[in-house]
């Protein structure tokens, strides 16, 4: 056997061992400790931690900010996942095209929409086309919500399930795992339109759950930047990214279930 298949092996045989629980224990491992860290340490001070990061200054001088908010503890797993969600798509991908060519495009399309997600989350490549685009169109009022970036991600992930529909929908398995994955991703991607439907105010929101459900146990004296409030900043991290990484371990049990389901060897 050549050097080069012995490692192929190698990684089907993980891709195949790997099952949905192990990942959803993971996930929920990894939140479980993240609240109890929360609770111990932006709640009862454990250690004098809290004290500290406000007596030397720290913005943000509450630890659920950084294990959720943008650039956090939450975001760096969720570049984890989507990097592995990347690789381990397009190795099945190149697996499958002397197998099965439409199957091997089908994953080499979901890896592509892997890749523009990770760029989204690390880069936030909508915020870089709503400023750039704010140069050229003086009336900014729909580049604001940057839904036409969304819609366009949207639609070159979804292309590949209309267009290879009857290729994966007989791995049923896996079909529900990506099609969960996509609707949990969309719902943290564009949950504040989606509030706005049932009239919805995600600040106000966010600000009724800080405030009078928690009781303000996790305020802090708060500077508002880009218009973000303290109701915003929780919405975006507390709510919005927990939900992004879920979405992500949906998709990696799309592909280690196919890969399971399959004849890949």
């Amino acid at each position: 056997m050549k050097p080069d298949q012995k490692q192929k092996d190698v990684i089907t045989n993980f891709l195949k061992k790997v099952q949905p629980l192990h990942l959803f224990i993971t996930f929920f491992a990894y939140m479980f400790f993240s609240i109890i860290v929360v609770i111990l340490i932006d709640v009862f001070d454990l250690a004098g931690i809290r004290s500290f990061m406000e007596s030397v200054g720290v913005p943000s001088p509450r630890i659920w900010v950084h294990i959720f908010d943008e650039k956090g503890f939450t975001e760096w797993l969720q570049w984890l996942s989507l990097s592995l969600l990347a690789l381990s798509t397009i190795f099945v991908s190149g697996q499958l095209i002397k197998m099965d060519k439409l199957l091997g495009y089908f994953w080499f399309f979901i890896g592509i929409v892997a890749i523009i997600f990770l760029l989204e989350d690390g880069a936030n490549t909508s915020h870089t086309f709503q400023r750039y685009m704010s140069y050229l169109v003086s009336d900014s009022s729909i580049l604001n919500s940057r839904i036409i970036v969304y819609i366009a991600y949207m639609g070159f992930a979804i292309i590949p399930i209309i267009k290879y529909f009857k290729n994966i929908y007989s791995y049923r398995r896996s079909f529900k795992y990506l099609i969960a994955g996509y609707i949990f991703y969309g719902f943290a991607a564009i949950k504040s339109v989606f509030l706005g439907v049932f009239g919805i105010n995600r600040e106000i929101l966010g600000t009724y759950i800080l405030n009078d459900l928690l009781k303000g146990i996790l305020n802090y004296s708060y500077s508002p930047a880009s218009g973000r409030t303290l109701g915003c900043v929780f919405m975006d991290s507390v709510i919005e990214e927990p939900i992004e990484l879920f979405a992500i371990v949906l998709l990696l049990c799309a592909i280690i279930t196919f890969v399971s389901d399959s004849d890949l060897e």
